[in-house]
C-alpha cells in the first residue's frame, strides 16, 4: 500500500480539501488534494515562512504567475517552473481578498441604522467595500436594491436562508475611511493583478464585479490609511464629523492578529461607542459568543456588537440570518 505523506503541510491541505474549500471551489480542492500527497512540492512548500504556507494564500501566488490551474499535471510544472518568482510573491505579498460579495451579510445591518453614518472599515484592502452603497443587491428572491443613483454595473446576488432583514433602503453613508497596514493601490497594475489573483478562481461573477468596482473607486476614491488597525483606529474616529453615527466594520481580519491585539481592537471599539459589525471566522472575535452551529464548518458568524445574528458563505454565495438585528430608535425614511 502506498504511504499517505504525514507532514504538517500535507495535513493542512488535507483539511484545506476537505472542508475550506468543499463547497468553495472544486478546482482549488483537487489541487490541495493532490499536493497533499507529493513530497517534492511539499519540501518545496515548506521553504516559505509558516504563515505563507497556507494552500488559498499559495494559490493566489501562483496565479498572479500565471500558472494553469486546470489540471494538476500542468500546474505541477508550472509551479516548479515559476518558483522563485512565486516564493518572492508569497514572501512579500499578504492575504487581501477585497470582495464586494462579502457586503451582502453586511449591508442589512448597515441599512438599519438611522441617520447619516460615518463608516470606517478596519482591513480594507483597496478600499472597494467602503462604497457598498453604490452597488446594486438582490437577496434571494427579492427584488435588486440599487443606489441612489440608479443601477450599478456592480451586481451582487446571494442566497438566503431564515429571516435576513432584506433591506428596502440604502444605507447613508456621508463619509466613509479605511485602515489597512498594506494599501493596495488600484492604479497599480500589480496590485490590481494581486486582487484579481486572491478571487478563488469558480466564480466568473466575483471577477467581473471585481472589476466593475475598481471602477466605481476611480470614480469615488475613498481614503485608506496605511497602519495597524490598533494604531490608527481611535486617530481615525476622531476625524468623524459631528452628527454622524459611527460604524466599524470587518471581514476575515481577525485571524491574522494575535488574541491580545484582537481583544484590544475590541476594547477601543467599544470605547469609541460606535456600532461594531463583525464577519469573521467562529471563534476569533472576542466577546461574540452564543452562535448557533452552522452546518458548513468554514462560514463566517455575522455580529451586531458582539451579538450574533447570522452566518454567511465567506464569499458572499449565501447568508442564513438567525435573529434580528437591533434597530435604531427614530425615523428610516431615506
Amino acid at each position: 500500500m502506498e504511504r499517505v505523506n504525514e507532514s504538517l503541510t500535507a495535513e493542512r491541505y488535507r483539511v484545506f480539501s476537505q472542508i475550506d474549500a468543499q463547497d468553495l471551489s472544486t478546482f482549488y480542492s483537487d489541487l490541495a488534494i493532490a499536493i497533499a500527497d507529493d513530497t517534492e512540492l511539499l519540501e518545496m512548500i515548506d521553504t516559505l515562512p509558516a504563515a505563507k504556507r497556507h494552500a488559498g494564500f499559495l494559490f493566489a501566488a501562483a496565479r498572479f504567475h500565471g500558472v494553469d490551474m486546470n489540471d494538476f499535471e500542468t500546474f505541477r510544472r508550472d509551479l516548479l517552473e515559476r518558483w522563485y518568482d512565486i516564493a518572492e510573491t508569497a514572501r512579500t505579498r499578504t492575504l487581501q481578498t477585497n470582495d464586494p460579495a462579502r457586503m451582502l451579510a453586511i449591508l442589512p445591518i448597515l441599512s438599519e441604522i438611522d441617520g447619516p453614518i460615518a463608516l470606517i472599515e478596519v482591513g480594507a484592502s483597496a478600499g472597494l467595500n467602503l462604497n457598498a452603497d453604490r452597488y446594486s443587491y438582490r437577496w434571494g428572491g427579492s427584488e435588486w436594491l440599487h443606489p441612489r443613483s440608479g443601477p450599478s454595473a456592480v451586481r451582487l446576488a446571494g442566497d438566503i436562508d431564515g429571516p435576513v432583514p432584506v433591506p428596502s433602503r440604502m444605507p447613508d453613508i456621508r463619509w466613509r475611511a479605511g485602515i489597512e497596514l498594506n494599501p493596495l493601490d488600484i492604479e497599480d497594475d500589480d496590485d490590481r493583478r494581486w486582487l484579481t489573483a486572491l478571487l478563488w478562481p469558480d466564480h466568473a461573477s466575483r471577477r467581473d464585479n471585481l472589476q466593475e468596482a475598481i471602477e466605481v473607486l476611480r470614480e469615488h476614491p475613498v481614503s485608506i490609511i496605511e497602519g495597524d488597525l490598533n494604531d490608527r483606529l481611535a486617530e481615525l474616529a476622531a476625524e468623524v464629523p459631528d452628527g454622524l453615527t459611527l460604524v466599524v466594520m470587518h471581514s476575515a481580519v481577525l485571524p491574522y492578529v494575535t488574541q491580545d491585539e484582537a481583544e484590544r481592537f475590541v476594547r477601543t471599539v467599544r470605547d469609541l461607542g460606535a456600532v461594531w459589525i463583525s464577519n469573521e471566522l467562529a471563534d476569533v472575535v472576542p466577546q461574540v459568543t452564543g452562535s448557533p452551529v452552522s452546518s458548513n464548518a468554514f462560514s463566517f458568524v455575522v455580529a451586531r456588537d458582539g451579538v450574533p445574528v447570522a452566518h454567511a458563505h465567506p464569499h458572499g454565495v449565501w447568508v442564513s440570518w438567525h435573529a434580528p438585528t437591533a434597530r435604531s430608535d427614530g425615523d428610516e425614511s431615506s
